[in-house]
């Protein structure tokens, strides 16, 4: 009674004052749209794993140590054109710009975007071909000046100490100097003879210099394979005769915006006419960019959601209310949708692919409430009583009922806070919001509405055009034939519900346990082809590096030890890249293409085939020889940064694959590092996954399992809310049944139409179940205050559907209305997300409206039967004897 009383006179005041409570809520929900406006989107790892997920710190570990995931620069050239010519040259340059580490004199000769790179200083490693094979000649150079000074400083110390000893001869100074001579003669010779064998087995002839075509062809080329072939080692750099790849890690800490900025700048530089390569190209892409370009798309998704979110429910709402004031309750939805994610700008969020899909699914839901509002205004109206009063009736009688459908559906969107990934996280707790502020604006700013609309207004003798006149007379036309065909359905759905209810229930529940097998058969799709914008230029820029290189993004393994450096350390890592590689069907004999997996740049690349013999010292003394910015790709540098740190890199390739597929090749890696038969890492190394493939994955996965925990969980604590309010178990049981039997039917229908899946269809159990409860709840509480009146259950069922079912059924036409405008997403994630709800969200309707008749003739039978066993008790039992007075 308090709950109506708080209700009526809510909207009692709203009616009376309509113009401040409209003037409150237009205000708020400007602000919230302005606030809004200003959201930044969000498509990167932290939307996918939760922060305490293992996966996602040792991501987070790794991005720390080696920057972020790489941004790959795919050149498209025929390899001998591109390291034989002045190709190189320019593909040098171009690496150098990217860095962002040219010198002030190189810049100064450099296009201008070098210097706008230069400045942003995004790039924490450049990793490529040009300039490897730099550093291999500089290094080549280095070594080489470093042996002939030392061979020179020993033949210095060889002539002096023959000249020492032959002056302590007593030979004369001429017989000294030619000892000396000789002496420093015989170490050179010596020397000589040992580079020339070096010089013959390697085939150098001359000083390396990188437009020596000789030099960069022996390493670069393998003589053993057709002409142009790269060597097998180098495939992170060279995977095919036709291509070669640049990798930049970015560093961790840029913001969104920055990244944004920094992968346009990469863009623009490698379009500059002055790294323009002679019969070659590049593609940019890589993880990093198709994120930045989902992020791009997803801002202009919500604009194309919210216009068609717009003219759909425009549409519906024209053809199932009737005038005036059809559209009223879409202004009361977008009002609810100005302030909710105007609620998510102040509170530091963004736009994820989920949270946009919030937008017409919550303008769907908030048109709901402002619809049953406006139902029970009619009818308020039609007895006679003024707006006051008929506002305060109309809230009074529907403000509990509707606020208890409310409740219960938020608390069933409530559980998808408990899924293990964030953006579904996020998705329900602000579809949570949406719906208890859509509730509050329908019942002010809708009531002072509707009290607007019957005040009387002076004429201007302006008419309405005559086109309006026919689009609402035939609006008139196809209400009043829907109506009466729908009719006759739930007359006949009344009828089958009261007379057998118990064939009905069987037959349903047959139904949904058929359907509950066939879903779990229900493949998943999960590859990010399938899922994401065919129109993406990433994604085509992707799909091109895999169709060219047989890779698309890189899996990381991080080695951590107290000494990285240790022999026995790094021959565990090159062990363990082996087996990885050769499980997967990458040998030296083939390229990338033809493998699952493929060796991208690591540690052990930077030693020869075994360090066991080797010390520690030395390992270091190698690593410490090798520029900080060359290294640092593959080992981490100490908190000094002057020398090598403790952790390794050991990275893969992979292709774009189903995301299931990607799971088990991450789960078979994990498994080799302590597989059974082979040596474990040496005591004191610590082993983990890293990288976003890992992080999508383990999505995936996580999703893939909640799929079938959401729904119970959400029927649990739909079950809870209502056990809060109505403290009756049958009142809980009894609207809950068709909902949990449609959960089986809609499965039957999505399998049976074979309608594909997605992981964002981990949320439609938990999502349907949350949102048709309401019709089931509005109906049974109409079924419940009819009975409470004294009719028959035959004449409430029939009073029921014939007052409130014209209600709900538009409230189930409005709510399935709201997903269909995701239909028109480029994004086929959430286009295929949006069709699978229409039919369970339509299927749960049908459910209500032909089921509950049947569950509540069931519930009467079985409340009714303690009364008729204690009646027919009372009357078997034997009559007893009158006692004799005293």
């Amino acid at each position: 009674m308090k709950g109506r009383r708080i209700f009526g006179r809510v909207a009692a005041v709203a009616v009376r004052r309509p113009w401040p409570v409209l003037g409150l809520i237009a205000a708020l929900a400007i602000a919230g749209t302005v606030a809004a406006s200003s959201l930044e989107t969000d498509a990167g790892t932290d939307t996918l794993v939760s922060k305490s997920d293992p996966t996602y710190q040792a991501t987070q570990r790794f991005q720390d140590k080696f920057g972020s995931d790489a941004v790959v620069v795919l050149v498209r050239s025929e390899l001998r054109n591109l390291v034989l010519t002045a190709n190189l040259g320019k593909l040098l340059e171009l690496e150098g710009c990217l860095s962002g580490n040219a010198p002030a004199k190189a810049l100064a000769t450099l296009p201008p975007v070098c210097k706008q790179i230069a400045d942003l200083h995004p790039s924490r490693v450049v990793f490529g071909p040009a300039t490897f094979l730099n550093q291999a000649v500089v290094q080549i150079q280095s070594v080489l000046s470093s042996q002939i000074q030392n061979a020179t400083q020993t033949a210095q110390q060889a002539g002096a100490r023959a000249h020492q000893q032959a002056a302590s001869q007593g030979l004369s100074s001429s017989e000294q100097n030619a000892a000396a001579q000789k002496a420093s003669q015989a170490v050179l010779a010596t020397f000589q003879r040992n580079l020339i064998g070096l010089a013959t087995k390697y085939d150098i002839t001359k000083a390396p210099r990188l437009d020596d075509p000789v030099f960069v062809s022996k390493i670069v080329f393998d003589t053993s394979k057709p002409a142009g072939t790269p060597k097998s080692r180098f495939s992170y750099l060279f995977p095919n005769s036709q291509s070669a790849l640049v990798s930049i890690r970015m560093e961790p800490d840029l913001s969104g915006s920055q990244q944004n900025q920094a992968i346009g700048l990469y863009k623009k530089a490698v379009a500059d006419p002055a790294f323009k390569l002679d019969k070659g190209s590049y593609v940019v892409s890589g993880v990093p960019v198709v994120v930045e370009g989902l992020a791009g798309k997803l801002r202009s998704e919500i604009f194309i959601l919210l216009a068609a979110s717009i003219l759909i429910m425009g549409i519906v709402l024209f053809l199932v209310l009737e005038p005036p004031l059809r559209l009223l309750p879409l202004g009361v939805a977008l009002a609810a949708s100005g302030v909710t994610f105007g609620a998510l700008s102040l509170s530091g969020g963004s736009l994820t692919m989920a949270s946009i899909a919030v937008l017409p699914v919550l303008i769907g839901l908030a048109v709901d409430y402002a619809i049953q509002f406006q139902a029970r205004w009619a009818e308020a109206r039609q007895s006679g009583l003024p707006p006051p009063e008929a506002a305060a009736a109309a809230a009074g009688q529907g403000g509990p009922v509707i606020g208890t459908a409310v409740l219960a559906t938020a608390a069933g969107l409530a559980v998808l806070a408990l899924s293990p990934v964030p953006m579904v996280r996020s998705f329900g707790l602000l579809l949570v919001l949406g719906v208890g502020l859509g509730f509050v604006i329908a019942l002010s700013a809708g009531f002072a509405a509707l009290g607007l609309a019957t005040r009387p207004r002076r004429r201007r003798g302006l008419r309405a055009p005559r086109v309006t006149h026919r689009i609402g007379e035939r609006a008139e036309l196809f209400r009043a034939r829907t109506g009466r065909r729908l009719g006759a359905i739930g007359n006949r759905a009344l009828a089958v519900g009261i007379t057998s209810p118990g064939r009905v229930l069987i037959a349903a529940t047959t139904l949904a346990v058929c359907g509950w097998i066939a879903g779990s058969q229900t493949s998943v799709v999960s590859d990010i082809r399938q899922l994401a914008p065919s129109s993406l230029p990433a994604l085509q820029d992707v799909n091109t590096l895999q169709n060219d290189t047989g890779v698309s993004g890189e899996l990381n393994v991080t080695v951590r030890s107290n000494d990285i450096t240790n022999p026995a350390v790094i021959d565990w890592m090159r062990n363990f890249q082996q087996r990885i590689l050769e499980r997967h069907h990458f040998t030296s004999a083939t390229r990338c293409a033809d493998a699952e997996i493929c060796p991208a740049v690591s540690l052990t690349d930077l030693f020869g085939e075994t360090v066991g013999s080797q010390t520690s010292a030395r390992a270091r003394e190698l690593l410490n020889a090798i520029p900080a910015y060359f290294s640092q790709a593959v080992i981490s540098r100490d908190p000094s940064g002057t020398g090598v740190g403790d952790t390794a890199n050991i990275a893969f390739g992979i292709p774009v694959q189903p995301l299931d597929q990607q799971q088990k090749l991450i789960d078979d890696i994990r498994g080799q590092i302590n597989a059974r038969g082979v040596p474990g890492p040496p005591p004191g190394t610590d082993v983990e996954v890293a990288g976003l493939p890992a992080l999508a994955a383990q999505a995936n996965q996580d999703l893939s399992r909640s799929r079938y925990w959401l729904p119970p969980a959400a029927l649990l604590a739909v079950a809870l809310m209502l056990v809060l309010v109505y403290r009756s178990i049958r009142r809980v049981v009894v609207p809950l049944v068709p909902i949990a039997l449609a959960t089986g039917w809609s499965s039957l229908v999505v399998a049976a139409m074979d309608l594909p899946l997605n992981p964002m269809s981990a949320t439609l159990g938990a999502l349907v179940i949350a949102i048709a409860t309401e019709f089931s709840v509005i109906l049974a509480a109409r079924y419940e205050a009819e009975r409470g009146v004294g009719l028959s259950v035959g004449e409430s069922l029939r009073r029921t559907y014939a007052r409130t079912g014209t209600a709900v059924l538009a409230s189930g036409i409005t709510a399935t209305a709201g997903f269909a405008a995701l239909a028109a997403s480029d994004i086929r994630m959430l286009r295929d997300f949006g069709l699978v709800t229409i039919v369970d969200l339509a299927v749960a309707l049908a459910g209500v409206i032909f089921v509950l008749p049947a569950v509540l003739v069931w519930a009467e039978s079985a409340r009714e039967a303690p009364a008729a066993a204690s009646r027919l008790a009372r009357w078997l039992a034997p009559s007893q004897p009158s006692q004799p007075d005293g």
